[in-house]
């Protein structure tokens, strides 16, 4: 039997009480592992190799953490291609005696680490936002689907978002104030890029033939009805905490969030160049809603299945700093909501022609 829903576990200890200590924690939870101790010195150090599903990593390193070995031990948790072996059945019962997370989702410092790497070096990140703009600028004159499609495949949005939730619900500052950074830096770069690019194409002579700007427009969805707009973005966060919280593919679900603010990138670098301010201001805001309720929705999603502070106190800290950061979001995201909703009925019309 073949499961890719794995982790093998490798503990370095380095002292003969700290090695027997752990191997006490790996018998009494009745799990399977090897012993080597070929090192420099095979009296006192030795690394302890053993598999887990991946939703039970997180309840053995609680254990081990709590043993407070310090410095005599080192974690490393390695994602396998596959294991495979006549013990492992579509059922957990080898490992009935570890109660695992309540879903088939990663430990905690796993959720950790993959959210910090899913934010690249910010000049390739900056690059590659502005490449998307651009093909998503063209698309939107060109009035083609392929190409805007294609713009939201090599955006690297879903980065970030998924970053800024993670460091909310585990209290990580560092990590917030980096992704928040990447988020501000690529919204800048996104709306540079496709402005510059639309102006560029209507001052030179490299306009599609039969342009229409105002048919073009519609392919703005600021007129959609805010509701379901807000759904669109919030099942987009919540898909991706999902992902990012198990062994699901994390890419596809990059598309959908791609998807909500894109195009509507591509409307106000074409709606700025040709002076539609209704549709600046509309897809703008649209924009801004997607940003919010993805990170809206991933926050929440991520803290209900369980991935916060275990500690009573850091719990506190914790919670006080989500619920903070989900009233000014869900606040945000109401605001533009009901904005949207004026100006599809003309209300704000005329308010957008005066600010463009």
């Amino acid at each position: 039997m073949a499961r890719k829903d794995m982790r093998l576990v490798e503990v370095i200890t380095l002292s003969e009480h700290t090695r027997e200590t752990v191997l006490d924690v790996l018998d009494a939870n009745d799990l399977d592992y090897t012993i080597s101790d070929h090192t420099h010195d095979p009296d006192t150090s030795a690394t302890i190799s053993f598999p887990l599903p991946s939703h039970t990593v997180e309840p053995i390193q609680n254990e081990l953490t709590e043993l407070d070995l310090g410095e005599d031990m080192y974690t490393v948790v390695v994602e396998p291609e596959t294991i495979t072996s006549d013990r492992l059945g579509e059922s957990d019962d080898l490992y009935e005696q570890v109660e695992g997370l309540g879903h088939q989702g990663i430990s905690r410092s796993e959720l950790h680490s993959k959210a910090a790497d899913l934010t690249p070096d910010l000049v390739i990140y900056s690059l590659m936002t502005a490449i998307s703009a651009v093909v998503a600028t063209a698309g939107v004159m060109l009035e083609s689907t392929a190409v805007l499609v294609g713009s939201m495949v090599i955006a690297p949005l879903i980065g970030p978002p998924m970053a800024t939730s993670v460091a909310t619900v585990i209290d990580d500052g560092k990590l917030f104030a980096r992704s928040l950074k990447f988020q501000a830096i690529g919204g800048v770069v996104a709306i540079t890029s496709a402005v510059g690019f639309a102006l560029l194409v209507r001052s030179t002579n490299f306009i599609p033939a039969g342009l229409n700007v105002d048919r073009v427009l519609q392919l703005s969805n600021h007129t959609a009805p805010s509701f379901l707009l807000v759904v669109i973005a919030l099942s987009a966060g919540f898909a991706g905490a999902i992902s990012l919280s198990t062994s699901a593919t994390i890419g596809l679900v990059g598309v959908m969030i791609a998807a909500a603010v894109i195009p509507p990138l591509g409307v106000v670098g074409v709606g700025i160049a040709w002076g539609r301010p209704t549709a600046v201001l509309g897809s703008g805001a649209v924009v801004l809603l997607n940003i919010l309720s993805i990170n809206l929705a991933a926050i929440i999603c991520l803290w209900y299945l369980g991935y916060h502070p275990q500690s009573w106190s850091e719990l506190r800290k914790a919670r006080s700093t989500m619920l903070r950061r989900v009233i000014v979001l869900a606040t945000a995201v109401i605001v533009l909501a009901t904005f949207l909703a004026h100006l599809a009925t003309g209300t704000l019309a005329g308010l957008a022609g005066l600010l463009l």
